[in-house]
């Protein structure tokens, strides 16, 4: 007897389930923003405008470098930046 295979979600399910719970945290104040668009979201709903969440859910690749710049941080620009001048 085989047994039936659990459906996994795919890359482009699991990230944009990932950005709904974040910008749902974020709305009750679980979370803090980590990104300029998590900031944008959260201070659209403290001003009181509705916010349509799906507009906030970035594509897998965007979402990827968002990811990708989060995570070089700024000091890594800030780095870079010196040695620019040199």
């Amino acid at each position: 007897m085989t047994r039936r295979r659990t459906p996994r979600p795919t890359d482009r399910e699991f990230i944009r389930s990932l950005q709904l719970i974040r910008l749902k945290g974020l709305a009750s104040g679980e979370y803090q923003p980590l990104s300029n668009r998590e900031e944008m979201y959260l201070r659209l709903l403290r001003a009181g405008l509705r916010v349509n969440i799906e507009e906030f859910v970035l594509s897998e690749p965007l979402f990827r470098l968002e990811t990708m710049e989060r995570r070089t941080g700024p000091e890594d620009d800030a780095g870079s930046a010196q040695h620019d001048r040199c």
